[in-house]
């Protein structure tokens, strides 16, 4: 009997990972992917942080293909001091580099159309573009979907409309609102991914999903409201408003601001599919619009009936991740980049704080207190990365939490390098900490990076 090969899914507890696991959990062998511990009879819930490399490369042993549906606008820490792209390059290059090193065969990446007849694309588009840049680095086939509208009950995307028709009777839309897209219902989008596995066809090949309607966001909010049974009155105005969009649809559907700004930048853009040949050919006819509706609104409603609030929920530990994106000089690896780093920084600060290496662990002291002990890994380190474990130290709080690091990374596809702390559980009280020494830190990685700047000329 042939053994059915194994799938890892990267951002498995999303919304489309739940409709995907449904779809291929008696095709294959899967291993789905968790920040947190998660059982089930059917399929392997592994539980992995893709921040963390060594990780991300135990959880694809054995992988034959990679389904990365991985996104970074939501917090994962308490403090979480990044811009959501350099979160996403941190993750993409992890399972990037953990991807070549276990053979896997393929990776899938569900992102966004990208309209590149705009001259400036938003924040949220440019870092599903970089993302498939990163992923592709790793050299192993890649295959793009691309969608802009997934029509599904836990679609964010869908979600946000539902809840503006559901509770808002008048509307006042913005011009952002006379942009065009094709949406796509998640089945269509689950079969597409499904029929990629393993197919050569498309490796290395982009795939624009669409849905048979192009639609307005106005005329997409009209349709919702009819299939809901309800009347809405919407007026277009002539005007952007795109910031004060993004605090309206916060304050009317409760979600996070995190995630609701970018996706609100990326409105304005008519998203036209313009790689659609694979996808005619295997989805020769996607869901109607209305069809589509039609089953979310009521599984929608279905789920909103049955949900009980959890107060706890979304609890987040004290626990810190700071990540900054730095200019790289010319010649420069990881390894200039961190021994720079340790001389540097006593200079900064006026020599208050010294530095003391002593094999392979650098102290940090202020008047003889060590404030911070480092643990330089170099069976963990290379030429593009290297890496430090927190040890100890006066700022650090007791018992150490084994995975605190800080980290110095080359950027795959640019000149730049990536700075990041990872798992830090500071010792001083909370509401201490994020007023000073949170402040002290993004502080002295803006004059660090002003410092590299200066080293490129």
């Amino acid at each position: 009997m042939t053994e059915k090969p194994i799938i890892v899914i990267a951002g498995a507890t999303g919304f489309i990972g739940k409709n995907l696991i449904a779809e291929l959990a008696d095709k294959y062998t899967l291993k789905a992917l968790s920040r947190k511990e998660t059982k089930s009879d059917d399929i392997q819930w592994v539980k992995c942080d893709l921040y963390n490399l060594r990780e991300t490369e135990e959880a694809l042993k054995g992988a034959d293909v990679l389904i990365y549906l991985v996104h970074s606008m939501n917090k994962g820490t308490r403090l979480t001091q990044a811009k959501f792209e350099d979160l996403d390059l941190i993750i993409a290059d992890n399972v990037a580099k953990s991807a070549k090193k276990c053979q896997v065969k393929q990776i899938i990446y569900l992102g966004g159309i990208i309209p590149h007849d705009e001259v400036m694309l938003s924040r949220h588009l440019k870092s599903r573009e970089e993302v498939e840049t990163i992923l592709s680095c790793s050299g192993v086939p890649l295959t793009r979907i691309r969608a802009a509208i997934i029509i599904g009950a836990g679609s964010t995307s869908f979600k946000m409309v539902y809840s503006l028709v559901k509770r808002l009777k008048v509307m006042i839309c913005p011009s952002w609102a006379n942009s065009y897209s094709y949406p796509v219902d998640v089945e269509d989008i689950v079969r597409m991914i499904s029929l990629c596995i393993a197919n050569k066809e498309t490796y290395n090949e982009t795939i624009d999903a669409y849905g048979p309607e192009k639609i307005t966001y106005i005329e997409f909010m009209h349709l919702t409201a009819r299939v809901m049974g309800l009347k809405r009155y919407i007026f277009p105005i002539s005007i952007s408003t795109l910031y004060l969009s993004k605090f309206w649809v916060v304050l009317i559907t409760g979600q996070y601001f995190e995630i609701v700004s970018p996706l609100v930048d990326s409105l304005k853009y008519n998203m036209i599919p313009k790689n659609i040949k694979l996808f005619q050919k295997y989805i020769p006819n996607p869901i109607s619009l209305r069809k589509s509706l039609e089953k979310a609104i009521a599984k929608e409603k279905e789920i909103q009936d049955n949900s009980v609030k959890q107060q706890n929920s979304n609890f987040l530990e004290n626990n810190v991740r700071s990540v900054q994106r730095l200019s790289l000089p010319s010649g420069w690896n990881a390894i200039d980049v961190a021994q720079e780093y340790t001389k540097w920084l006593p200079k900064f600060l006026f020599f208050f704080i010294r530095s003391k290496i002593d094999g392979e662990y650098i102290h940090f002291k202020l008047f003889g207190l060590t404030l911070l002990t480092l643990f330089h890994s170099f069976d963990r380190s290379s030429l593009d990365r290297q890496l430090f474990y927190i040890r100890g130290g006066f700022l650090v709080k007791k018992p150490v939490f084994a995975n605190a690091r800080l980290e110095f990374r080359i950027s795959p596809h640019e000149q730049s390098v990536v700075a990041a702390i990872h798992d830090f559980y500071p010792s001083l009280p909370w509401y201490i900490y994020r007023f000073t020494q949170a402040i002290a830190h993004a502080l002295v990685m803006e004059m660090f990076n002003k410092f590299l700047r200066e080293k490129s000329v």
